[in-house]
């Protein structure tokens, strides 16, 4: 095994390049783009399949409510259950047959999700959420390719993120368009399959060449901790699936997730006696609720903007598409953005992390102040294309600002028998940050004419704006004080 100093990043690697990156490092790219290829792809028409197939007969504007809180409560549990999958492949089956067990499953639960029945559709949803928990190693893995102090490191997880939307842009076109709307949204969870089973079958016919950078006791339990971990996961599909069906109940069980993660971190802190630690992991409670606060505004798009373009919306393609433009933004600004840092450094005028995460939030509230505006200023209950364009550019510049920054920034503060652990309550992040924004979506839901709904559509999107002002302006000022609790992190 290679040696690891005491943050748990290695200090010395294998040294085969590929583009200037370890060679590893690209099959798990392709893997991502396969699997995001997956999610996005149905997650595109996901909250309007729902309202359309399942909850049609209670009416446009219920309908509309039930699938917000269907596609959030799913999409929440999806990015919470990688805090007990994070355990699991830190503890019981390791990181490299986590990862697997996770992209099998999901295969199988993409299948499921296209049967005419809600309570079978339920049950994809569940086992997909659960598969997602233990698909958490990936993001820990790229990590893993650098040492401590490799300045590559950033940019080697802003090419995981370019890896996520290159496959998150070209579904929507495929899954959502070519197929669903042509041949029925069912056949685009077939789509979706197909994509998720090809990153399935790369990881599994490649991941012998990670043993080089994983910890020592990757391979913790042999094969009958797999079986039992499989089998686990199928019992515990049907209690998910019933919890769906319970926003309140699934709602209040997150919220005692959160509350026991936090305890579980402040007893370990207690333990190692660390200040540095504790102080560390302080500054990452800080920044993960202004990562909270930005989806909560930015995960609009999976809900309220989707049933907005659909609705209100003027442009010469499907309103699906505007799900691509997300990832194509990505696609051509994060180049940019990886250079930008650098640059900045070198002259030293880059921003602290507290201050990138208190700039992504501005951009995300600016987005809404836009879109406000422009409903403001229309004739009738339509815009044209270009203001929701244009918001979708804003937020897409403030997750640039904050996202990839936040990946690599959780594998550094955390201590390293809690890396999966930590990144596993990063991910919760997004989980609380779904139920608010499935919250907030039914705010939109208006029972009155479309005139009057495209009005309460400006009033709610007004709200968040100046809401997620205060929060960037309070995280701006409060940026030195967090970058000092970080003791050198950058």
């Amino acid at each position: 095994m290679h040696a690891t100093d005491d943050a748990g990043v290695p200090e010395r690697l294998p040294q085969e390049r590929f583009w200037g990156h370890p060679r590893q490092l690209w099959m798990l790219l392709g893997v991502t783009v396969g699997l995001n290829f997956a999610f996005y792809g149905f997650r595109a028409f996901l909250t309007p399949y729902i309202a359309d197939t399942f909850f049609a007969h209670l009416g446009a504007s219920a309908a509309q409510k039930q699938a917000d809180l269907l596609a959030s409560g799913f999409l929440a549990l999806m990015y919470a259950t990688p805090i007990i999958g994070g355990y699991v492949a830190d503890k019981v089956l390791g990181e490299t047959r986590a990862l697997a067990m996770s992209l099998w499953l999901g295969t199988i639960s993409l299948l499921l999700m296209a049967s005419p029945s809600l309570f079978g559709f339920e049950i994809g949803l569940s086992l997909f959420a659960l598969a997602a928990g233990l698909g958490i190693p990936l993001t820990v893995l790229i990590g893993r390719n650098y040492a401590k102090d490799d300045s590559r490191r950033e940019g080697g997880y802003t090419l995981y993120y370019l890896a996520i939307n290159l496959g998150s842009f070209v579904t929507p076109f495929i899954c959502a368009d070519l197929i669903g709307q042509r041949y029925g949204f069912r056949w685009g969870f077939v789509a979706a399959a197909a994509g998720m089973l090809l990153a399935a079958a790369v990881f599994q016919w490649r991941k012998h060449k990670l043993a080089p950078i994983l910890p020592d006791g990757s391979h913790l339990h042999g094969r009958m901790a797999t079986v039992w971990v499989l089998l686990a996961t199928l019992a515990l599909t049907y209690p998910v699936a019933l919890l769906l069906a319970y926003p309140t109940v699934l709602r209040t069980a997150m919220y005692v997730l959160m509350a026991l993660l936090v305890i579980y971190f402040v007893v370990r802190c207690i333990q190692r006696g660390d200040r540095v630690q504790t102080q560390r992991y302080l500054a990452l409670l800080l920044l993960f609720v202004a990562m909270v606060v930005f989806w909560a505004l930015s995960l609009q798009g999976v809900t309220s903007l989707n049933f907005f373009a659909r609705d209100h919306v003027v442009a010469p393609f499907h309103y699906t598409l505007f799900q691509s433009a997300n990832p194509l933004y990505i696609l051509l600004f994060a180049p940019f953005m990886a250079m930008l840092w650098p640059w900045l450094q070198r002259r030293g005028r880059d921003p602290s992390t507290p201050r990138k995460f208190g700039i992504g939030v501005l951009f995300v509230a600016l987005s809404y102040g836009l879109l406000a505006w422009a409903i403001s200023h229309a004739a009738g209950d339509r815009v044209g294309w270009m203001p929701l364009a244009l918001c979708y550019l804003l937020q897409t510049l403030g997750e640039l600002a904050l996202s990839p920054i936040g990946y690599a920034l959780v594998g550094q503060l955390a201590a390293p028998e809690e890396a999966s652990l930590a990144m596993g309550g990063w991910f919760f992040g997004t989980a609380l940050a779904y139920q608010l924004a499935g919250w907030i979506a039914t705010q939109t839901a208006s029972s009155g004419n479309a005139l009057q709904g495209f009005a309460d559509y400006g009033h709610v999107y007004a709200r968040l704006f100046w809401g997620g002002l205060v929060v960037a302006v309070v995280f701006l000022l409060a940026a030195p004080g967090i970058r000092r609790l970080m003791h050198g992190v950058r």
